[in-house]
């Protein structure tokens, strides 16, 4: 005697057993909320620096001291932005892999 397949559910189905804030929280077609987009954040960090680190060498040789500074600071926090950035992406890529097998004895 062969078994039967068990019912499979459609998407309204699935959609009406999650609680209201779950439904919300669906994105366009039932997708899942979108993660963090660090590949976003970096070219924007990347961006700010080159950007903000070339103004500030434009006023420094104008002699603007005080708006070189704002500048650099900016840059400063750019290199700080990418450093967390790395350390996140460097935690993802640890998180994913498997722990290594038990060695053999």
């Amino acid at each position: 005697m062969t078994s039967s397949l068990p019912r499979q559910r459609d998407q309204d189905e699935v959609l009406r057993r999650r609680h209201w804030w779950q439904r919300l929280s669906l994105g366009p077609g039932g997708a899942p909320p979108a993660r963090s987009a660090l590949g976003l954040r970096r070219v924007l960090a990347v961006f700010g620096l080159v950007f903000c680190g070339a103004i500030a060498g434009v006023f420094a040789s104008r002699d603007q001291p005080a708006a070189a500074a704002v500048l650099a600071l900016l840059a400063l926090v750019a290199i700080v932005d990418l450093a967390v950035i790395q350390r996140r992406l460097h935690q993802r890529s640890h998180a994913r892999r498997p722990p290594p097998p038990p060695p053999r004895l």
